[in-house]
């Protein structure tokens, strides 16, 4: 099975997850593209300084650091290896190691990305960037385009789930790897992996839980797809809820009830 992999340049989660389906499934991965923008892509209405307030809100003082200065090294070191005084901490150097192609992409909705796509003729195509993927680019692979979203589908669609599973309070959370389609987090869940949310869960711990089960959940549905079985799960629209990014004022409650214990 021919696997292609559009992804963003993320040095907190997304790297250790396409690191582990590298690892494991290289000799099928036809090539591996990094798409331009990152977690603090949020629409131009939305103030990115505001933003990081939120963020730092809902993650916590020690993890919004400890997050901020990950990605502040690994853009000091992008700097260095463009004058040759350190080597790439790109995923792209990772998988270049594995003998993987790479491209970088402003778009992979591009006409000429989207050639490429259509040279190389993958069997499946793994999206983790955070653009919204338009049909004709869905309709190039012979299977389909697969989504690791953090949370249990059908229910939380959209962005930062695990601020919102913690906010309503909710019992359960997981993993779920669904096809992509038109629609926001809506085509057919191939794998899902739940887990209980702890009485004590935060938001770093549940994020870092989330992100135990990804790489394993992907590589199970690549194996189900694989073997040719197609008993998927459905995602109900009559059973979703969508969420949007949080606001500074849901960020700030959240602080407030996580402080006060409400």
């Amino acid at each position: 099975m021919k696997i292609f992999i559009i992804t963003m340049d993320d040095p907190v989660f997304t790297r250790g997850f396409i690191k582990e389906i590298i690892e494991h499934r290289s000799h099928d991965i036809v090539g591996l593209a990094v798409s331009k923008g990152g977690r603090m892509k949020i629409g131009k209405q939305r103030s990115k300084i505001i933003y990081a307030l939120s963020l730092m809100l809902i993650m916590g003082l020690p993890f919004f650091i400890e997050n901020s200065i990950k990605t502040i090294v690994f853009k000091l070191k992008k700097t260095l290896h463009k004058a040759h005084l350190t080597t790439s901490p790109s995923i792209t150097s990772i998988a270049e190691k594995h003998g993987i192609k790479t491209w970088s992409t402003n778009s992979p909705n591009s006409a000429e990305f989207k050639n490429i796509l259509k040279d190389l003729k993958p069997d499946v195509i793994i999206s983790q960037s955070q653009h919204i993927l338009k049909k004709e680019l869905l309709s190039i692979p012979t299977i389909g385009v697969l989504n690791r979203h953090n949370a249990l589908l059908p229910k939380n669609r959209g962005r930062l789930t695990p601020f919102w599973v913690l906010f309503r309070k909710e019992k359960e959370s997981g993993v779920s790897i669904h096809f992509v389609n038109e629609e926001i987090d809506a085509g057919e869940i191939v794998v899902q992996e739940r887990f209980e949310i702890e009485t004590n869960e935060t938001f770093e711990s549940l994020v870092k839980k989330n992100y135990q089960y990804a790489g394993k959940a992907m590589l199970k549905a690549l194996t189900i797809l694989e073997e040719g079985k197609k008993d998927f799960i459905e995602n109900n629209e009559t059973e979703a809820t969508y969420n949007t990014v949080p606001s500074f004022k849901d960020a700030r409650q959240f602080r407030w009830n996580k402080m006060t214990g409400k």
